[in-house]
């Protein structure tokens, strides 16, 4: 009898406790492991069963569940949360950016409190539903909570990585036993690798430019377990989740998969996007930081904006071949020649036809919102006064989510890296000297009036590719193939090259916050090991997860700056409305009718990309008549390709046939912004 309530007593405690640890604030426990977020996201649908439910997507290659929050007002029966108009919130599809699954936990408390309140958020989940998804990669998050930590970004699908038909059998070994895989250097005749002669601590290769000499080779921490002369290259799992998605995928690299979509996360993340028609903005907590970054993939669909008409289309079309044409322009040419059997002749089939590949840019209708967008964030962070390395911003990638969810899926989407390490405060600039953001605000004339010397001083101080000349960049800017903001833009997203010649090394600042902030853990000094097989040799290195996972304090700030940047940006959500009718009598029973739509919202009611990909939804409007209405001039059903923002109002009218009195209904709908209906008087 004793033993049973003893039994009871800590069944009780061990609720009290789990229920307190719950309930406090997410970021007060970090990090959550995938375990962890599925049990809170399933403690937050039985505490709010009036605005949460949880959905089951699917399951990882390791066997995670893959779960995702439905938030919306559960006590307004209709219409249904999956035909209200939705945003996706998505994170963690790297795996190793914990910290953007922190983000979108916190972004779900936040709601959660606001919902309570009259303002807003409560206002918008009424007629909105929110699908966040906090952890899309549970299997690359797992290794940060395991004993020993790798970092990596694949899915844990077994892989025969080198191709011996062994699989997963050459991964990394933790041979100096202190719980982290780093980095060994050997030194060997071949090696193409020194220490940094400002920090020695850091390597960089040799330049036999100038007369350097490689002395190390490096290796990832292990030895060679299958025999076959190569050192850990088959680490257990497999696919890089984050780059497996259909847009510009990479089919190169072996880690993105072998197909797009070939992987259980993937196919059930897009699986769902597929099923949920009514998700018209995607954020995503990710490793791209697309306001920054412009939301541009590595590739430019055509340098300047302009390209050649290959010869054998050139000569068919009256055109020059060694002429440069914009795509809109070659678009007007071929319009004016009626070719293309009836088929409206756009930007993205001209470079179908040309071999352009994918769109890889913002379509030029959408880019000003964007530039908007990240003005606003700009502006944001410095009254935060959060100090955003913005050179380091990385844009979309080969692959992403990101890019999916814009250029084919065509919705508004906006992606954060959350926090970057900051880089140590360097001296002004004298004010005569360039600065990227000096450029930006630069006409072409005052660019070119600059000099060759000048330019090229700023461009070796970016760290431009020796080939990326000063005279090059002189001669585009000329030609007006270039101006001077999009260099600008081009050069924060150049990566910097390794120090040579007195140059700082780019990682020094990783070095130094690793000093300041970590006191030292970030960096393990390099330390002799006899290896088995490469003999002597040092282990050291950064240490696993140092840009990713920070100590939550040094993020706390950041975190809550992105959480209510998106928030806010909620406001800025396409809103369909009937905003006026008017009804003129022409006869006897004869109605002219005026309907004006209009969209309350900052965002269009879709991209342009959108309707490039023929992706987005266009607006329905039908006449819902009675068996004694007839329509005398104009279709029943007609369709609104889009409407652009902050009220803007397209008319369509009719003439109808009818009984004075009697009344119609009119109803306007598209999957993204919902249904709204009117009912009409004749009269």
């Amino acid at each position: 009898m004793h033993q049973k309530i003893r039994f009871y007593t800590l069944s009780i405690f061990l609720v009290l406790v789990l229920a307190s640890w719950l309930s406090a604030g997410v970021l007060d426990k970090a990090y959550h492991s995938p375990p962890e977020v599925n049990r809170q996201l399933k403690a937050w649908a039985n505490q709010f069963p009036q605005l949460i439910k949880v959905i089951s997507i699917g399951r990882s290659s390791g066997g995670h569940d893959l779960l995702l929050l439905e938030i919306t007002n559960r006590k307004i029966k209709y219409p249904p949360p999956a035909e209200r108009p939705a945003v996706f919130v998505g994170a963690n599809l790297e795996g190793n950016y914990l910290l953007t699954t922190e983000s979108a936990l916190v972004l779900i408390e936040k709601i959660l409190a606001q919902s309570k309140k009259d303002g807003f958020i409560s206002q918008f989940l009424k007629n909105h539903t929110i699908y966040v998804a906090p952890l899309l990669n549970p299997d690359a998050a797992q290794r940060y909570f395991d004993d020993l930590k790798v970092e990596s970004m694949t899915n844990a699908r077994p892989v025969d990585d080198d191709l011996d038909d062994l699989v997963d059998e050459d991964g990394p070994d933790d041979l100096n036993k202190d719980g982290m895989i780093t980095q060994m250097r050997v030194k060997d005749p071949e090696g193409t690798w020194i220490p940094d002669p400002q920090e020695p601590r850091l390597m960089r290769r040799a330049d036999p430019k100038k007369g350097e000499k490689g002395i190390y080779k490096l290796y990832l921490e292990g030895i060679d377990n299958d025999g076959d002369g190569q050192y850990n290259e088959d680490p257990p799992g497999g696919i890089v989740v984050s780059q497996n998605f259909p847009h510009d995928f990479d089919y190169q690299k072996k880690q993105n998969g072998p197909w797009p979509v070939s992987e259980k996360e993937t196919i059930a993340l897009l699986d769902f996007l597929a099923k949920h028609k009514n998700i018209g903005l995607v954020l995503n907590f990710s490793s791209e930081n697309t306001i920054l970054n412009m939301q541009q993939t590595g590739r430019a669909q055509a340098a300047g904006g302009k390209v050649r008409v290959p010869r054998r289309y050139a000569s068919f079309l009256g055109l020059d071949p060694e002429q440069e044409y914009t795509l809109q322009e070659l678009v007007s040419i071929l319009r004016s020649m009626n070719i293309g059997g009836g088929m409206e002749i756009d930007e993205s089939m001209v470079a179908m036809m040309l071999g352009l590949g994918p769109a890889m840019d913002l379509d030029r209708q959408d880019r000003p919102y964007l530039e908007k967008i990240q003005e606003e964030y700009k502006e944001a962070l410095k009254k935060a006064n959060l100090k955003y390395p913005e050179k380091r911003a990385q844009g979309v990638k080969k692959g992403s989510f990101t890019a999916y969810s814009y250029f084919q899926y065509g919705v508004p989407v906006l992606a954060v890296d959350v926090w970057q390490i900051p880089e140590p405060e360097k001296k002004e600039k004298k004010e005569e000297e360039i600065t990227a953001d000096k450029l930006k605000t630069m006409t072409s004339e005052e660019f070119l009036a600059l000099g060759e010397e000048k330019i090229a001083a700023f461009l070796k101080a970016q760290g431009a590719p020796p080939n990326f000349k000063a005279s090059t960049v002189m001669e585009m800017v000329k030609s007006g193939r270039i101006t001077p903001k999009r260099m600008a833009e081009m050069m924060a997203r150049m990566p910097r090259r390794s120090s040579q010649n007195g140059e700082e090394h780019p990682d020094t600042y990783l070095i130094k916050w690793s000093d300041d902030k970590l006191q030292g853990k970030g960096f393990i000094n390099w330390q002799p090991f006899k290896h088995p097989t490469l003999g002597e040799v040092e282990i050291g290195g950064f240490v696993p997860f140092l840009k990713t996972v920070p100590p939550v304090k040094e993020a706390a700030a950041a975190v809550d700056f992105h959480t209510n940047f998106f928030l806010d940006f909620l406001q800025k959500f396409p809103t369909l409305e009937i905003a006026d009718i008017k009804v003129t009598p022409l006869a006897k029973q004869l109605f002219k009718l005026e309907i004006f739509l209009t969209n309350k919202g900052w965002l269009p009611t879709s991209t342009a990309q959108g309707r490039r990909a023929r992706t987005a939804w266009p607006i329905r409007v039908e006449l819902k008549l009675t068996p004694n209405q007839k329509v005398f001039s104009g279709r029943k059903v007609t369709t609104v390709a889009y409407l652009e923002g902050s009220g803007a109002i397209k008319k369509v009218e009719w003439v109808v046939a009818g009984k004075k009195g009697s009344q119609l209904e009119i109803v306007a709908w598209t999957p993204r912004l919902g249904k709204v209906t009117k009912k009409i008087t004749l009269q």
